[in-house]
């Protein structure tokens, strides 16, 4: 209910909303939208993963991402993900 009312008197939509909190989340290297028809219709996050968090576990995470391993002498030194949010326009805000 709270987040109804702050949406409502700030005048955002959800996706915008959503986009919000991603950059106050401070987790995100880059925020890419994708927007249609002046809407946005998906949102992209970059975040570096912690290197010691097993692969099926980052695997399990999201329904729709990448990921990139880098490996330096036989040892993994760094691991982006690229996950993919589909935005609903009249659904109501969830954060990421």
């Amino acid at each position: 209910m709270e987040n109804n009312n702050k949406q409502e008197s700030s005048g955002l939509s959800p996706s915008e909303i959503q986009v919000l909190e991603m950059i106050r989340s401070k987790r995100f290297l880059s925020i890419k939208l994708i927007i249609k028809n002046g809407e946005v219709d998906i949102i992209e996050g970059l975040e570096r993963l912690d290197i010691g968090e097993r692969i099926i576990d980052m695997l399990k995470q999201h329904d729709f991402q990448n990921l990139e391993i880098k490996q330096s002498n036989g040892k993994i030194v760094c691991v982006n993900r690229i996950f993919r949010k589909k935005i609903d326009p009249v659904a109501k805000t969830k954060s990421c």
